[in-house]
């Protein structure tokens, strides 16, 4: 847990209290004074994707920066665990009632010229192949044969994809409306967690559409045309998959399991029939 002190030494900021904020999966959080905000990875490492915000933010964007600290680095280590600390951005997170505001953002996103430094998107899925060795959790071992024939049904749709040559533009990988920060009119103040952005396919950026209850007037909202329908299929069934995984794999959030995992796989299906009119012929 980062202290008063551990902030103050580190960052060299006046720092009366901090307050926990709700994390995720991978990071504890705390707001300094609704000042800062303070995010420590629970693995130990060098954080990655910090210097990306910086350009992130000059290409029009609106991401918070890491600010220095006293070392020059742009996070410090606490207790084996490194903790940047951001500007706070005050607001509210996104709904699902956001979804032409998402879908705008998305879209700014997207229609970005390629000049930042990312990796290449990789189909991996090495949290996927874990799951895929624990059918036997209890959380899933009664439908251990639907997790065993999506993860099949996904290999299949990547070695369809990985055949085609399509478009690749920045992908934040994440852009669900509990990334978004929006101010008192409704407009993005910030977009967090980038630090699974890469260059790949938009169709990755897309899963988004699925959760959301106006998936067609998000995707004419967003612009949506000439997609492809296999790159779609596989990051809807990997969203399913994955946010199954980091729930067994780390034993938290039971019902999620079923809302995040089991039901998107349920209505795959579905999910593609609709969005098929915006995909290029096959």
């Amino acid at each position: 847990m980062v202290r008063v002190a551990d902030v103050e030494r580190d960052y060299g900021v006046v720092v009366s209290g901090l307050r926990p904020h709700e994390g995720g999966f991978e990071s504890d959080c705390w707001v300094a004074d609704d000042t800062w905000f303070v995010k420590m990875w629970k693995q130990a490492g060098v954080p990655t994707g910090l210097r990306m915000l910086h350009e992130l933010r000059g290409l029009g964007l609106p991401v918070p920066e890491a600010i220095p600290a006293v070392s020059g680095e742009l996070y410090a280590v606490c207790a084996g665990r490194p903790y940047a600390v951001f500007p706070y951005v005050h607001g509210r997170v996104g709904t699902v009632d956001d979804w032409q505001t998402t879908a705008q953002a998305l879209r700014q996103l997207h229609e970005l010229d390629v000049r930042v430094e990312l990796p290449p998107f990789s189909m991996d899925e090495r949290h996927v192949r874990k799951l895929a060795q624990r059918l036997d959790h209890p959380w899933i071992a009664d439908r251990r044969d639907e997790v065993a024939a999506a993860v099949r049904r996904m290999d299949a749709a990547v070695e369809r994809a990985q055949a085609k040559t399509v478009p690749e533009i920045i992908c934040h990988l994440d852009f669900g409306v509990h990334n978004l920060i929006l101010d008192d009119d409704g407009q993005v103040a910030a977009v967090l967690d980038w630090e699974q952005a890469v260059i790949g396919p938009r169709e990755h950026d897309l899963w988004i559409a699925g959760d959301l209850p106006e998936l067609e007037s998000f995707l004419d909202e967003y612009g949506a045309y000439d997609l492809d329908i296999d790159h779609l299929e596989y990051a809807l069934l990997a969203r399913g998959l994955r946010d199954m995984a980091a729930r067994v794999l780390n034993d938290v959030d039971r019902p999620g399991v079923d809302t995040w995992g089991f039901d998107r796989i349920a209505r795959l299906d579905s999910d593609l029939k609709r969005f098929r009119p915006y995909c290029r012929a096959a």
